[in-house]
């Protein structure tokens, strides 16, 4: 079974709860998980450790800074199989927007989870976080098990490049000065669901 990655906001008990409540989903349906404030480093027990080893407090807080960074990138690039977002709130946690970046760039399998009605663009997301799950949300929490077994099925060879071929394509056509119809009817052959 495929191992998951939590990304979510951790930053309150609330969101913490919300992001156990996640991975103990993904766990009753079989899969293993990595749950960043559960099995990477906790800031606030570590940083008294480092000042007593003769660390600053500025110095330990760019110790851990750096120690998080690097064991959730690695944790997210080569230990783990797929990334599971978590974008609830009125705007995605920006540490969750790169995590979901990072995978998308990546090429790994990425579920887009959001049961949060709040949005920043009148009821839509933003396009640059929802296109690197292929503008697919999965709005309920039952549903996150199926989503990464679906995900990790899903060709996602080339999928940068098809991306950048059709921005190429999009660009052309603004910089060669066409009609807006002439635009609309391209993205509409282009991106229009079959």
């Amino acid at each position: 079974m495929p191992r998951v990655y939590c990304a979510g906001p951790l930053f309150n008990a609330a969101e913490r709860a919300e992001m156990d409540s996640i991975a103990a989903t993904l766990e009753a349906a079989g899969l293993t998980t990595f749950l960043p404030h559960r099995d990477g480093l906790e800031f606030a027990k570590l940083k008294p450790e480092l000042e007593k080893l003769g660390a600053s407090v500025e110095e330990a807080a760019d110790m851990l800074d750096r120690a998080i960074f690097s064991l959730d990138t690695y944790q997210l690039l080569r230990r783990c199989d797929v990334v599971v977002a978590n974008l609830n709130g009125r705007v995605a946690d920006e540490g969750t927007v790169v995590e979901a970046s990072l995978a998308w760039h990546a090429g790994k399998p990425l579920v887009l989870f959001k049961a949060d009605a709040r949005s920043m663009l009148s009821g839509s997301d933003n396009p640059m976080l929802t296109g690197l799950g292929d503008f697919h949300l999965v709005d309920q929490l039952s549903a996150l098990p199926q989503a990464v077994v679906d995900a990790v099925k899903r060709d996602r060879s080339h999928r940068v490049e098809r991306t950048l071929e059709s921005g190429a394509e999009i660009a052309s056509l603004r910089e060669s000065g066409d009609e807006l119809s002439a635009l609309a009817k391209t993205l509409y052959s282009a991106f229009k669901k079959t």
